[in-house]
């Protein structure tokens, strides 16, 4: 969902975690859980998707995506976002970024329903970032947010747009690792735990191949 998948939707990426489709993290204990329900389509191919249960009402977890402080709890310590079609969500993991600044993430919002659905494609990312993100051009992510009860969401991450071949490859594993850390630290954030930026930034700049200080 990273600078979110995107998830900046996972473009935190490379820092940890991998997991086989099915796997789980998190618990009932802890707030939140994480499942693999990737699968394949016999006409679109691989898809891959996360689903994450959290312990948090759906306008809290739409804020996360749809607001500027939403998004800095989890997203980036620089974070913007112009909600409306077409409109830009840009992310920089650099303390000392600023918005409009050439290496800034920037992912463009295809399509939303408030409180609901919004679907992204990425229009930039920094210029050493891993692996082919040429290919990155070809992926759509969409959210899709809905309610379980009061106090409860499911948040349910599609990727779309996997090719096949050894470039398309690299880009599923770099985005089966890097969207279940972002999952972790957005579900953190909702449960009153933002990420700290001071301390997180260098790791996730390395993520992006971003070397500034």
């Amino acid at each position: 969902m990273r600078g979110a998948l995107i998830l900046c939707l996972a473009a935190v990426g490379a820092i940890a975690c991998s997991s086989a489709s099915g796997a789980e993290t998190g618990s009932a204990t802890l707030g939140y859980s994480i499942r693999d329900t990737s699968f394949r389509d016999p006409v679109s191919g691989r898809v891959q998707q996360l689903t994450l249960e959290v312990a948090a009402p759906a306008d809290k977890v739409w804020a996360a995506f749809a607001t500027d402080d939403g998004l800095h709890g989890w997203a980036g310590p620089v974070a913007h976002v112009d909600l409306m079609n077409g409109g830009v969500q840009e992310t920089s993991y650099s303390i000392s970024s600023h918005l409009g600044e050439r290496e800034n993430i920037r992912n463009q919002i295809v399509a939303y329903v408030p409180g609901r659905l919004i679907a992204y494609h990425n229009v930039h990312v920094p210029k050493n970032a891993p692996p082919d993100f040429a290919l990155l051009a070809a992926l759509r992510t969409v959210i899709a947010i809905e309610p379980i009860d009061a106090g409860h969401t499911r948040v349910v991450e599609s990727q779309v747009g996997y090719g096949e071949g050894a470039g398309f490859d690299a880009l599923y594993v770099h985005f089966s690792s890097g969207n279940q850390y972002e999952f972790k630290i957005l579900a953190q954030s909702l449960l009153g735990h933002p990420v700290d930026w001071a301390a997180e930034a260098p790791q996730a700049k390395a993520s992006v191949g971003d070397k500034s200080r």
